[in-house]
C-alpha cells in the first residue's frame, strides 16, 4: 500500500469514527441519572457489543498495524485515539449504570479513561517535540 492510499483509507476511518461516536455517546446519555431496577434492552446489548467490536481493534489496528506504521503517527494519532475513547466511553455507559451496585467497577473505569488521556497527550507531545531533523 502506497501512502497516499493510506491517507485516502485515514478519512474513511474517520467518517466512521463519527458514527461510532455517535452510538456510544447515545448509549451513554440514555444510561445517565436512571436509579432503581433497569435492564439493559437486547437492542442496547447490541449496539454496545458492535461500538466495542468496531472500536477497540480500529483503534488498536490504527496504532499498532504493520501497514499503518507507513504513515506518520502524527497522522494516525488523533483518528486512533479517537476509536479507543469511543470504547472507553462506550464503557462509561455501563460504569453509569452499575455506580449504583458498585463504585469500585465505575472508578476502574475512570481510571482507565485517565489512563487513556494521559497516554495520548504523552505521544502527542513527544511527537510534537521529535525533531523531524535525521542528521541534527
Amino acid at each position: 500500500m502506497t501512502i497516499e492510499y493510506l491517507e485516502k483509507q485515514l478519512e474513511s476511518w474517520k467518517r466512521l469514527l463519527l458514527l461510532f461516536l455517535g452510538a456510544a455517546f447515545t448509549l451513554t446519555a440514555s444510561t445517565i441519572g436512571i436509579t432503581g431496577d433497569y435492564y439493559f434492552t437486547l437492542g442496547w446489548v447490541v449496539i454496545w457489543i458492535v461500538v466495542q467490536l468496531g472500536a477497540m481493534p480500529a483503534g488498536l489496528m490504527l496504532l499498532f498495524g504493520k501497514e499503518w506504521r507507513r504513515l506518520p503517527l502524527s497522522r494516525r494519532l488523533n483518528a486512533a485515539f479517537g476509536y479507543l475513547a469511543v470504547a472507553w466511553l462506550a464503557w462509561l455507559a455501563v460504569g453509569f449504570r452499575v455506580v449504583g451496585e458498585t463504585l469500585g467497577g465505575f472508578a476502574f473505569i475512570v481510571f482507565v479513561g485517565g489512563v487513556l488521556g494521559a497516554a495520548y497527550l504523552l505521544t502527542r507531545r513527544a511527537r510534537i517535540n521529535a525533531s523531524e531533523e535525521i542528521f541534527p
